[in-house]
């Protein structure tokens, strides 16, 4: 694949050289590149190796299987016989958002890699040849994804449109994996050249929040929400706003060549967008964005991204966190627990990828399985707002505590934990509960809020005794979890440390006792005084298990790290 890849540059460079490419130094880049990339086990490619142990856990044979099985799951949208149209675009805008999602999840680091500026910069390579190196290097590898991911849809297109669909479809998916890549990188270097190195990082973190979230969202709700039945008879380009959607211009190729006989004039133009848009994407990264994309990335290198505007910021939110911290955590060691706990997570960027799109699955959980059943939408939706499903929805909140307990203890500057030992802190328990705190305070109990105003608005003040008793009992499975399977002192392990398998399972049966007493909760909802009455002795436990947390020692934590 290498050596076909560095032909294809071989190819391509007559145009290449009229953007103020240097073809040689581009092609002598990727073959470097290229190497290296062979010689180093790959994140998706090629096998994982455990931490300690050194030891292969994963192969990339495992990774081929999962990928060309995905590939096959998405190709039954080409099984919608009655438009064939509708089928393929369907198909390449799902295609599409998952190549998006890993250029945008696993490449990021790729493009904005700073550490060719030490090897690269000292020499006469202009920005240009950077860029443009960059972009190809990330395509083949992503290349090699869309054609395991295509393969399966390949054969498919065989069996419905005949043999000469099947080089076809394969010219489509060069042309959507391409347009991806360019849309991606036209929007990465957009922001390089308009927003603040600082800022271009927010940007970037949140990006990929959200396109995990609208991912995650789709895959449950849409087939709950949309009649394919209805799917199979709708004419796609007599709606303007398609016209506007890379995958019905490549979808319009097919249409165009298989299917020519039914073709009019607008699904020409759409097919020879499908075409001309990636050669155009290319032509205006090279021409008009590329210029500068060195200097941009010094300074994405060397900025620590503090301005006077960010300190005044950080100056405010300090002071209303201090507040905070001197109200629930008195205690001197338990209060620097709490604030060194909610100051990292602000800051870490690994961290808010990994957690907060948890915020966003809790409601798409609830909805997904509250639509779940016989009847139509309205049907389920009224059923919904007449019975105690919400109930579920402040349980469902515990999903958040997991993340951010399975997150709070990791980093990648985990050596920085020396300064928990270095300090003449006799107790840990008390940084412990700190961080717990913070957690409680900081992520937990304002989303908990946040749920309950349209759980009230919608039920009615009944079910405020249930959302008070449910959060007693989140914060009770999260305590749990924090003593039997999370261990561990704020931002002070690294991020690959292997769980051992008896947390996971102690982490199973602590989530299967909280759902049970879901259950019970939701059988027993009616009986309004009686909820009333469970808050008191579930408050006293909750205050127990504390004090009992508070009390973790220095062994505690060695033995967790032990198992």
């Amino acid at each position: 694949m290498d050596k076909i890849f560095l032909r294809f540059i071989r190819f391509i460079s007559p145009l290449l050289q009229k953007s103020g490419v240097d073809t040689d130094q581009l092609y002598n880049i990727i073959r470097v590149k290229l190497m290296m990339d062979d010689r180093r086990p790959n994140t998706m490619f090629a096998a994982r190796r455990k931490q300690q142990n050194n030891t292969k856990v994963k192969s990339p044979w495992l990774v081929t299987v999962l990928m060309v099985a995905m590939g096959a799951f998405i190709g039954m949208t080409l099984f919608l016989d009655k438009m064939p149209y509708v089928g393929e675009t369907f198909y390449f805008l799902i295609f599409m958002v998952l190549m998006s999602i890993t250029l945008i999840s696993d490449f990021t680091s790729v493009l904005i890699d700073t550490r060719d500026q030490f090897i690269i910069m000292p020499r006469p390579v202009n920005d240009r040849t950077v860029a443009v190196s960059r972009i190809l290097h990330i395509s083949f590898y992503v290349l090699r994804l869309a054609l395991l991911q295509g393969a399966a849809g390949i054969v498919m297109v065989g069996f419905i449109d005949g043999i000469f669909a099947v080089p076809l479809f394969f010219v489509q998916i060069i042309l959507a994996t391409f347009l991806c890549i360019f849309f991606v990188n036209i929007i990465y270097l957009l922001l390089m050249r308009s927003v603040s190195p600082q800022r271009f990082k927010d940007i970037i973190s949140y990006f990929q929040i959200t396109f995990a979230v609208l991912i995650f969202a789709t895959y449950y709700l849409l087939p709950k929400l949309i009649n394919v039945s209805v799917l199979q008879n709708i004419s796609l380009i007599t709606h303007p706003w398609s016209w506007f959607l890379p995958p019905v211009w490549i979808a319009g190729l097919n249409e165009l060549i298989i299917h020519g006989a039914r073709t009019g004039p607008l699904t020409i133009v759409l097919a020879l967008l499908g075409i001309a848009t990636p050669v155009f994407g290319l032509w205006f990264v090279v021409r008009v964005l590329a210029p500068g994309f060195n200097r941009r990335l010094t300074i994405i290198a060397t900025s620590d991204g503090n301005s006077s505007q960010t300190k005044v910021k950080r100056t405010e939110k300090t002071s209303i966190m201090d507040r905070i911290a001197n109200l629930v955590a008195p205690n001197p060691v338990e209060n620097a627990g709490f604030k060194i706990t909610m100051k990292l997570a602000a800051r870490s960027r690994d961290f808010k990828l990994k957690v907060y799109p948890a915020f966003a699955y809790v409601p798409i959980y609830f909805l997904y399985f509250a639509l779940n059943g016989k009847g139509d939408v309205s049907e389920k939706i009224y059923n919904m707002q007449h019975g105690h499903s919400y109930i579920f929805l402040p349980y469902l909140c515990t999903f958040i505590l997991s993340s951010v307990l399975f997150n709070i203890s990791t980093s990648e500057k985990y050596k920085s934990a020396w300064v928990y030992y270095s300090a003449p802190i006799a107790n840990p328990g008390e940084i412990l509960s700190g961080m717990y705190k913070a957690i409680i305070v900081g992520f937990f109990l304002p989303y908990c809020l946040v749920i309950s105003i349209p759980i009230i608005l919608v039920w009615g003040p009944q079910a405020i005794n249930d959302i008070i008793l449910s959060i007693l009992l989140g914060i009770i499975y999260g305590m749990l979890m924090a003593l039997f399977s999370v261990k561990g002192l704020p931002f002070s392990k690294p991020v690959a440390v292997k769980q051992g398998g008896g947390r996971m399972i102690t982490g199973f049966i602590i989530l299967a006792f909280i759902g049970g007493v879901g259950f019970v909760h939701y059988l027993i909802a009616r009986w309004e005084l009686l909820i009333w009455l469970l808050i008191i002795p579930f408050f006293i436990i909750n205050l127990v298990m504390f004090h009992y947390y508070k009390k973790q020692t220095w062994d505690n934590i060695e033995m967790a790290d032990d198992m």
